[in-house]
């Protein structure tokens, strides 16, 4: 039961706080996918960065995380995360952007 719960507060917190978070040198301290390799980062570089941010932002340590879809040259990258689905897309000033999404219901 408190497993249920921890991720049901869990999914909650994606969904109020888990949009429009940009990649930045802070949010990446630590991650093993280096900023000047992400533009050209695969589904499982990319992965890697969305686990890190998640457990930087979130505090939740993750389990599986598997990237679905890269393309470096429109700037989007995809998969998911423990069921919670990530974004990583490069927004009108450059900026990498990450958006996560909880686990449908």
């Amino acid at each position: 039961m408190g497993e249920t719960n921890e991720l049901a507060g869990l999914a909650a917190l994606v969904e109020d706080v888990g949009a429009g978070n940009v990649i930045d040198a802070e949010l990446l301290e630590g991650c093993p996918v280096e900023a000047h390799e992400l533009d050209e980062m695969g589904p499982e570089e990319a992965a890697q960065v969305a686990a890190h941010c998640f457990v930087t932002l979130f505090g939740h340590t993750v389990e599986s995380a598997e990237g679905s879809d890269a393309d470096s040259d429109e700037g989007r990258w995809s998969g998911t995360l423990d069921g919670f689905g990530f974004v990583i897309s490069r927004d009108d000033l450059g900026d990498l952007v990450l958006d996560f999404s909880a686990p449908a219901s």
